[in-house]
């Protein structure tokens, strides 16, 4: 193996550790919860992820970060695995011919992404079963989840962007 290979290898397994561990913090009782929300910090990551890598490794640590969604999840597992590829590969190939990587786009990438994710589990969880007050989850769980993560996402895109450039540095050299 050549030296780009091993700092490759070195940068992927870096962006794998760090999936993990803002797992571990997502999934920690009671770390940075208000009023009974937690922020998401894996789909941010991943999110980020995409916009720095591209489609093709977006896609695939969007479906990783799905994995470790739907192991802490409420609902089927392969769920947030699916919405997480797809959009991620969506936002990899947005950034590569329409968008610039900065951290509003990234903002709005990582809410349209929460978005979605947080209306499909309510449509399918919720409102399919004909529930009544079905209204209070989207309203008092899943929007204040969704702004939470969003408020919080600009410290996992900094973080993303710093790696991103140390490695990028190891290969100019």
């Amino acid at each position: 193996m050549n030296s780009k290979t091993k700092i490759f290898l070195a940068k992927y397994t870096v962006y794998a550790a760090v999936l993990i561990v803002l797992y571990v913090l997502q999934t920690t009782p009671r770390f940075l919860t208000i009023l009974d929300v937690k922020p998401n910090f894996v789909i941010p990551a991943a999110v980020g992820i995409a916009m720095l890598e591209g489609e093709f490794i977006g896609g695939l640590y969007g479906a990783f970060a799905g994995v470790l969604c739907d192991l802490g999840g409420r609902m089927l597992f392969g769920f947030n695995s699916i919405i997480l590829l797809v959009s991620c590969v969506c936002v990899g190939l947005l950034v590569i011919y329409l968008l610039r990587p900065g951290v509003i786009n990234f903002v709005l990438l990582v809410a349209g992404t929460m978005l979605i994710r947080g209306l499909l589990e309510y449509l399918l969880s919720y409102v399919m079963w004909d529930y009544e007050n079905v209204w209070m989850v989207l309203a008092y769980m899943i929007l204040p989840a969704i702004l939470y993560t969003a408020a919080v996402s600009p410290l996992i895109y900094y973080l993303l962007r710093w790696l991103n450039g140390k490695f990028s540095e190891y290969l100019q050299v």
